[in-house]
């Protein structure tokens, strides 16, 4: 009678894994959301009149226009308050989005996001202090960013691989913590919904 039952057994733990999955996927992808919509209407909301043309991030534009890379002008007194504000607004989405990742997947994604940070305040820092103007910044924001999807999508494939090893070892402990709940849905939500999108915030 166990030999007969443990197949059905087997597949009823399959399915609950998968509704886990499935349910995990969700929640992801909701908390990804939400900290899009938080972090456009920080921008929304800001008063960035004068900036709002000349930055990338900030015009909203998915790659910058060749004024924003030729733009040789550098910061004006009227704009620092600006920039001042562009460095709460970085601080503020980077860490919504770092905790969601740290918290769905593992804290290595989230020292990712910290090390990008770092990378885009110094970017930021020498605009404000009159070392580059502002071409030369949005130039390094797009260099900047396709680093960020060159890191992830490293970090992406090894954990693949690792989850590929441990699915022939051992089941996962905890799915929430495991990289078998990334490889499937990090490059398809992650990436192409909050990179390679219009915010560019990241």
């Amino acid at each position: 009678m166990l030999l007969i039952a443990m197949p059905l057994l087997l597949i009823g733990c399959a399915h609950d894994t998968d509704r886990q999955k499935d349910k995990q996927k969700a929640a992801f992808k909701r908390s990804l959301e939400e900290n899009t919509h938080q972090c456009r209407k920080s921008i929304e909301t800001a008063e960035l009149s004068n900036v709002k043309s000349k930055i990338l991030w900030v015009s909203g534009l998915s790659e910058p226009t060749t004024a924003m890379q030729s733009d040789e002008n550098f910061i004006q007194e009227k704009e620092k308050p600006e920039i001042e504000m562009l460095f709460k607004i970085i601080d503020f989405c980077q860490n919504i989005y770092r905790s969601t990742i740290t918290l769905f997947i593992n804290t290595e994604y989230g020292d990712q996001f910290k090390k990008h940070l770092y990378a885009k305040n110094s970017n930021l820092s020498d605009l404000n202090d009159g070392m580059i103007a502002y071409g030369t910044y949005n130039r390094q924001e797009t260099e900047l960013g396709k680093q960020l999807i060159r890191d992830l999508q490293f970090l992406d494939e090894r954990y693949r691989s690792q989850a590929m090893r441990q699915r022939t070892l051992e089941p996962p402990v905890d799915f929430q913590r495991s990289s078998n709940f990334l490889p499937s849905i990090f490059t398809q939500y992650l990436l192409l919904e909050l990179i390679a999108g219009a915010l560019l915030i990241l």
